[in-house]
C-alpha cells in the first residue's frame, strides 16, 4: 500500500512542476533544522521535537513549486507509555513570495510515522501551512504541522520554528 501511495505522490509532483518548466524557471534549494511544540492534546503526551528537512523545487516569477523530506523525532513525557515518535514526512507543496522576503507556503503528503511500541512505520496524511522570512541565503519560518491519527478521530499537530538556508 505504501509503494502505490509513493508512486502517486511522485507523480502529483511530476503533473504539479512540468507545466512550470516550459515557462523561464527558477531553481530552489533549501534546508531547515526545526523545533516543534506539541499542542492540542498532543502536548499532554509529547513535549518537544527536534528535526531536519531539506526542499528542492522550482518556480516561475513569486511562486515556487517544492517538495520536501526530513526527519523528526517527538520526546515523550514520562508517563508515556508509547515512547518515542519518528516521523518521515514526504511532503509536495508552494511558496509564494508575497514581497522580496516575506513568503507563505503550504505543503501536504504523507508521514512515515514510528513509535516504540510499533513494530513497523504507518503512513499518515500531513500537512502544513507556514510563514517565513528569506534573507540573503538564510530563512526563518513558523509552522502549523498536523497529521491525520488512525486510531481516532483528530489530529496530532505542534507549531514548528524552522531555521535554514535557501537558494533561489
Amino acid at each position: 500500500m505504501s509503494k502505490i501511495i509513493l508512486a502517486l505522490f511522485i507523480c502529483f509532483c511530476s503533473v504539479t512542476v512540468l507545466p512550470v518548466t516550459a515557462q523561464k524557471s527558477n531553481s530552489f534549494i533549501g534546508g531547515n533544522i526545526l523545533f516543534g511544540f506539541p499542542n492540542g492534546d498532543f502536548k499532554n503526551g509529547y513535549k518537544g521535537a527536534t528535526g531536519i528537512e531539506a526542499s528542492a523545487g522550482i518556480g516561475v516569477s513569486k511562486i515556487y513549486f517544492l517538495g520536501t523530506v526530513g526527519y523528526t523525532s517527538y520526546r515523550p513525557v514520562s508517563s508515556n507509555t508509547f515512547g518515542k515518535i519518528t516521523v518521515i514526512p514526504l511532503k509536495a507543496g508552494v511558496r509564494v513570495y508575497a514581497t522580496k522576503r516575506l513568503f507563505i507556503t503550504g505543503n501536504a503528503g504523507y508521514g512515515f510515522l514510528k513509535d516504540e511500541s510499533m513494530e513497523s512505520r504507518q503512513a499518515n496524511f500531513m500537512y502544513d501551512a507556514g510563514v517565513g522570512l528569506h534573507f540573503l541565503l538564510g530563512q526563518m519560518s513558523v509552522h502549523y504541522d498536523a497529521w491525520q491519527r488512525k486510531n481516532n478521530s483528530g489530529t496530532s499537530a505542534s507549531i514548528q520554528l524552522k531555521f535554514g538556508i535557501a537558494l533561489k
